[in-house]
């Protein structure tokens, strides 16, 4: 089972993630995010532990040239994006790609399946945000889709300690996503939260 960490905004919190099991944390370039870094502050974290989990800068409808700017600062190991304005083809940075998709229907999900990302991330509908929302995603029409999910498919949206196995068991995705689910506040993770989240979700899976 895949698990990610996303909204990691200082090394603490990375080194958290880590030693708790995560696979991937997420770096979130969206200025309009509460938990927004700068490149500076990313390529900081990425340094400190990119021999021991997958980095991943997530961006908001982001053009190449922003990729590439991401990349020349950072040096991460992936790009996870929502809604970009590039076609995957356009991609060639040696780099995994990863698509987030806001699912309101089921159909959201099977045009997902034809995107050709590394992973694809199920997330949330909320007008106006991507991702960090603490809103559930919707599992029934994810569920409806009758897209397999076990190769590349990731649920993100309101998951938590609490919830995570509920959300395998349901849709038996290839990971799980978190970002609000395991914090105190949105710059700041609960430690104790990160590892039951990554230990429940592995015990699950």
């Amino acid at each position: 089972m895949f698990v990610k960490i996303c909204g990691v905004t200082n090394i603490k919190d990375a080194y958290a993630c880590t030693e708790a099991g995560a696979d991937a944390i997420g770096l979130n370039f969206y200025p309009k995010s509460k938990r927004y870094i700068t490149f500076d502050d990313a390529a900081s974290i990425v340094r400190e532990v990119s021999a021991y989990v997958t980095t991943v800068a997530v961006m908001v409808q982001p053009s190449i040239k922003d990729i590439v700017a991401a990349l020349d600062s950072t040096e991460v190991d992936a790009v996870q994006v929502y809604e970009p304005k590039f076609s995957v083809s356009d991609f060639d940075f040696r780099k995994s790609l990863y698509y987030s998709v806001r699912v309101r229907t089921a159909g959201d999900v099977a045009e997902a399946s034809k995107l050709g990302a590394d992973l694809i991330f199920l997330d949330a509908y909320k007008d106006d945000e991507f991702g960090g929302t603490g809103t559930l995603s919707n599992w029934d029409e994810i569920g409806k889709s009758g897209v397999d999910l076990s190769s590349r498919f990731v649920i993100s949206g309101g998951l938590n300690d609490q919830n995570v196995c509920n959300a395998i068991r349901y849709l038996k995705p290839y990971g799980v996503d978190t970002a609000s689910g395991v914090e105190e506040t949105p710059r700041k993770k609960d430690h104790d939260k990160v590892r039951r989240f990554i230990s429940n979700a592995k015990l699950c899976a």
